[in-house]
C-alpha cells in the first residue's frame, strides 16, 4: 500500500543537456528503482522534464496534487513545478526520462514572432500534466520516438528529434486548449504561474515582491502565504535560487569574470553575489567553477537544495 511521505523541502536539481545533442535522455534498466525511497521532498528543474512509466505503480505529485500512476503513464513537467515521483512502497517501477530546452525548442519553430513565442512559452509553463497512454496515442508515439532515436542513435536521429519536438509543442499546446482532458496538473499552484515567469525574465534586475504579487494578482501579504506554501521557500530565497542557478550556467559556460557573471546575474555588488553564492552552494563562485565535482552542493537552507541531477 502506498503511503503518502511528508515533504519538508524543495531541491533544484539542474541537468546540462550536452551541446551536441538536442535532448537529455535517462533510459535503460538503471531507471528501474523503487522512486521516492528515503526521499522526503519536492523538486525542480529549469528544464521541461518528460518521463514515460513502462510498468509501475505508484503516486506523482504535481505541485499540491497528489496523482497515481500506473504502466504507461505519461508526465510532462514545466520548469520550477516542484514534484516527485513514488512507486507503491516496497515495489520498483520503470520510468525512462527526458530533459528538453523549452525556449530553445519553441524559437526554432515561432522564432519569427517573438510576441507569439513568448505566449506560447507561457501557456506551455502554465501546467503540468500526468495522462494515460492509451487515452493519448499521439503523445505516446512521439514521446517513444524521442527515445528511440536517442537510445539507437541513427543517421540524421538529430533531425528526426527536432521534428519530434516541433509536433510535441503541437500537442501540448493542443491539451492546454482542452482542460476538460487534463488528469492532472498544476491545482492552486498554477496561480504563481506569473510570478515564476516574472523572476525568469527578471532575474537579472532588481525584484520586489509587490512587482511578484501584482503578476499573481494578490494582495502581497496573500501572495507571500500562497508562495510559501506552494513552493516551500520564501519569494527572496527563490529569486536568489534562480540568480545563482544564471551564475551557475555563466560560469560552466563563459569566460566572464566574477563581477561581471554577478551582475549579470541579478546581484547588486560583488559581495551580494558572493555572499548569496556561498549560502546556496555552501562555496566560493570561483572555487566552484575550478572544481567540477563541486558542481553538486546541497543548500544551507533547511527546506530548499540544490544538486545536478539523480545518481
Amino acid at each position: 500500500m502506498f503511503v503518502a511521505k511528508q515533504r519538508e523541502k524543495v531541491e533544484l536539481r539542474y541537468y546540462v543537456i550536452p551541446e551536441t545533442e538536442v535532448v537529455l535522455a535517462l533510459l535503460g534498466e538503471d531507471w528501474i528503482r523503487e522512486y521516492g525511497k528515503d526521499i522526503k521532498y519536492l523538486h525542480f528543474h529549469d528544464l521541461m522534464e518528460i518521463g514515460y512509466c513502462h510498468w509501475g505503480d505508484g503516486e506523482v505529485v504535481l505541485g499540491q496534487e497528489h496523482l497515481p500512476f500506473s504502466s504507461h503513464s505519461m508526465m510532462i513537467v514545466p520548469p520550477r513545478l516542484p514534484h516527485t515521483t513514488n512507486t507503491v512502497d516496497g515495489t520498483k517501477g520503470y520510468w525512462e526520462w527526458m530533459y528538453i530546452d523549452l525556449e530553445r525548442t519553441v524559437s526554432e519553430v515561432y522564432g519569427h514572432d517573438p510576441v507569439l513565442q513568448s505566449t506560447i512559452l507561457k501557456r506551455l509553463h502554465r501546467t503540468g500534466y500526468l495522462l494515460p497512454g492509451e487515452d493519448n496515442p499521439s503523445l505516446t508515439r512521439l514521446i517513444l520516438g524521442i527515445m528511440e532515436e536517442v537510445r539507437h542513435k541513427k543517421p540524421y536521429y538529430k533531425d528526426s528529434i527536432r521534428g519530434y519536438l516541433n509536433a510535441f509543442v503541437v500537442e501540448l499546446l493542443r491539451l492546454s486548449d482542452d482542460e476538460e482532458r487534463i488528469v492532472g496538473g498544476r491545482g492552486s499552484d498554477a496561480v504563481l504561474a506569473g510570478a515564476l515567469d516574472y523572476v525568469a525574465t527578471h532575474y537579472h534586475q532588481e525584484i520586489k515582491v509587490s512587482s511578484l504579487a501584482e503578476a499573481c494578482n494578490m494582495s502581497e501579504s496573500h501572495f507571500r502565504r500562497v508562495f510559501e506554501e506552494g513552493m516551500n521557500m520564501k519569494p527572496l530565497d527563490y529569486i536568489n535560487l534562480i540568480r545563482v542557478q544564471n551564475a551557475c550556467e555563466l560560469l560552466k559556460k563563459t569566460g566572464k569574470s566574477m563581477e561581471e557573471v554577478g551582475e549579470e546575474s541579478g546581484f547588486a555588488s560583488i559581495s551580494a553575489f558572493n555572499r548569496n553564492f556561498r549560502k546556496i552552494l555552501n562555496i566560493s563562485p570561483y572555487q566552484w567553477k575550478k572544481s567540477k565535482e563541486n558542481y553538486e552542493g546541497k543548500l544551507l537552507h533547511y527546506r530548499i537544495s540544490a544538486q545536478k541531477g539523480w545518481d
